[in-house]
């Protein structure tokens, strides 16, 4: 029996149900309670199977919110628009080591290497795709540094991909080097995806890429402009609506040995 044939027989005999007379005898009580025995049956049967359609709804991938669509299309329209990617040696007392500036427009705004306090590590060198030999060789001071990038983002709204993380390194990069803190106007790119996608975790770049159909290179050969002009692709697959979230793309962060984030993992 059909949906539509299961509703229009319980609306019939819900129908008789409402229009019988009182009961007249114990024949007619048999069947009363028989007929409510079948409306009872048939609405359980409905219950069911809207349960079962229900399930299948929840399992739906989600739709993009129409707003963030909007908010992409918005962004991605402004001449001012830039993407920053800021390189670090890791995640606590870190050491800026590069700092890269991308117009909406890909235009390279700003890109320089900064020099550390401390030699760069294989680990670090395999993330950002910077050798030891180019920081040696084309990093500036960090002050100068700084100060370029002050001057590069005036004006500017900025898009990047964990503003707060950058915002945090820019921060105490800026005291360290008795500058005052820059303040960055814009937003987290990160956090824009995760409501377009539906998601509570953290999705990496390298991964929204992948499934946009523009992947950035392996490590070590992926860089900070790779991500930058990640960052735009990204911008724009949502202002296009050109991806659909699926399955959730990665859960938090994995835990190393010692209960700390493993640095692999970080969505930078």
């Amino acid at each position: 029996m059909t949906i539509a044939t299961t509703v229009t027989t319980l609306q019939a005999l819900l129908d008789d149900e409402r229009q019988a007379q009182a009961v007249r005898g114990v024949a007619d009580l048999l069947d009363r309670h028989a007929r409510r025995s079948t409306i009872r049956r048939l609405l359980q049967e409905l219950e069911t199977t809207h349960q079962a359609l229900q399930q299948q709804l929840w399992r739906l991938p989600p739709l993009p919110p129409l707003e963030i669509v909007r908010w992409a299309q918005t962004v991605q329209a402004m001449p001012n628009l830039a993407f920053l990617e800021v390189d670090i040696t890791g995640l606590h007392d870190a050491d800026i080591i590069r700092l890269l500036v991308l117009t909406g427009q890909g235009k390279i705004l700003l890109d320089c290497y900064v020099k550390p306090s401390q030699p760069i590590n294989a680990q670090i060198s395999h993330i950002t795709g910077i050798t030891q030999q180019e920081l040696d060789q084309a990093g500036i001071a960090l002050d100068e540094a700084l100060a370029r990038l002050e001057q590069t983002l005036h004006g500017r709204y900025i898009l990047s991909y964990h503003l707060d993380f950058d915002q945090r390194q820019l921060s105490e990069a800026a005291r360290r080097a008795h500058r005052p803190a820059l303040s960055l106007v814009g937003e987290c790119l990160m956090q824009r995806a995760m409501q377009y996608d539906a998601v509570s975790s953290y999705p990496k770049l390298e991964a929204l890429c992948q499934r946009i159909g523009q992947p950035l290179p392996p490590q070590p050969h992926q860089t900070a402009l790779d991500r930058a002009r990640g960052q735009a692709e990204l911008l724009d697959a949502m202002a296009n609506v050109l991806h659909q979230a699926s399955a959730p793309l990665i859960t938090r962060p994995p835990v190393n040995e010692d209960g700390e984030t493993d640095l692999d993992d970080q969505p930078f």
